[in-house]
């Protein structure tokens, strides 16, 4: 019986890596597009594409709904979660800029986890996985700072509020630009997982071999 996950997050490089990955080894993926221009691909029947706008409330619920029909159910769930990158002063940033930002990086990552997290809790399973990706030992320009931390701050909370749920969330983390050795290392660690775990942070360290990793609880 093939396994089924849903890979949610703003269309990108390391999202594209991790759909191909689960689909070649016998996962069927449902996956969100940001991008009206793209047209589904049919060609593959292990691949269902759902259309996401990341802005709306209503759009996210949709996913989900969507998700579990297609899927008939799922318990897998991987969120890339997307910070708006700027490196401009913060006198410099256009309002519209800011809350363009505001929108991208934290009320449409919130709107998605809020069902993705009623939805497994109503099933009384479920796996989710987070997925950061920026340099760990650096100073952000602001706007990029605020969303990034909001984020990483985001994920530590979620740990503390679900520890004593059925639903278990882990968190991946990474500062290499090595996109594809670490889609590769997020497939292995969630394909691989043999026992329950719930706020476990999963660094990638490029430096080592391409599947080291180092575990940190909250």
């Amino acid at each position: 019986m093939k396994r089924k996950i849903l890979i949610a997050g703003l269309d990108s490089k390391l999202k594209a890596k991790l759909v191909k990955l689960f689909i070649n080894n016998n996962f069927t993926v449902a996956v969100s597009v940001n991008n009206k221009e793209l047209p589904p691909d049919n060609k593959n029947n292990n691949l269902i594409e759902i259309p996401w706008n990341i802005k709306s409330p209503l759009s996210a619920k949709n996913l989900i709904l969507e998700c579990q029909h297609k899927l008939n159910g799922f318990d897998e769930a991987l969120v890339i979660l997307s910070s708006q990158h700027s490196n401009k002063p913060i006198h410099e940033i256009l309002s519209s800029d800011i809350e363009y930002a505001i929108d991208i990086s934290l009320k449409g990552n919130i709107f998605l986890l809020k069902e993705l997290i009623l939805y497994f809790q109503n099933v009384k399973t479920g796996n989710i996985s987070l997925v950061h990706n920026s340099p760990q030992s650096k100073i952000f320009a602001p706007l990029y700072a605020a969303s990034a931390g909001g984020l990483a701050e985001l994920t530590k909370s979620l740990f503390a509020s679900y520890q004593n749920e059925q639903l278990t969330i882990n968190s991946f983390m990474s500062g290499s630009e090595l996109i594809e050795e670490y889609a590769e290392y997020i497939f292995h660690n969630i394909s691989g997982r043999t026992k329950k775990l719930h706020g476990k942070i999963l660094r990638f360290q490029d430096k080592l071999h391409p599947f080291s990793f180092t575990s940190q609880k909250r």
